[in-house]
């Protein structure tokens, strides 16, 4: 698991269920997060929505050529989707693999795959605004 990944996920958790919240302070915070103790985030200082968007454009892309890989990030960050809208979800790492169809083990490897292809994503969105 990268750790900046990981901060960035979180965030975005958070946000994209405040977001069909209408902001109105419930959930207060994604399941992840209560189940997780919160780090540093190693110095990093999120712009929330413009890193938040960032991070749900890439996660678009990453639904049109991991499907699985997107659907466990989501679940393991606790965002599902009902009816169109998010919605906070806890789910086991056995329930996260029996809704994708895998093994347990599996998904750390999605998870693992997950992050290095979103810290790409990342990545090439930086080279792109640092060339403009």
């Amino acid at each position: 698991m990268i750790n900046y990944v990981n901060t960035r996920m979180v965030l975005w958790s958070e946000w994209v269920l405040k977001r069909e919240d209408g902001a109105t302070g419930y959930p207060r915070e994604c399941p992840y997060t209560r189940l997780v103790a919160r780090g540093g985030g190693n110095g990093y200082q999120p712009d929330i929505d413009g890193d938040a968007m960032e991070v749900d454009k890439a996660l678009s892309e990453l639904k049109k050529h991991h499907p699985k890989i997107y659907r466990t990030l989501h679940l393991f960050y606790g965002v599902d989707f009902k009816g169109g809208k998010a919605v906070s979800v806890i789910l086991t790492k056995e329930m996260i693999a029996k809704d994708i169809d895998c093994h347990r083990d599996t998904i750390y490897n999605y998870l693992d795959r997950g992050h290095v292809l979103l810290l790409d994503a990342f990545h090439e969105n930086d080279v792109i605004a640092h060339r403009r």
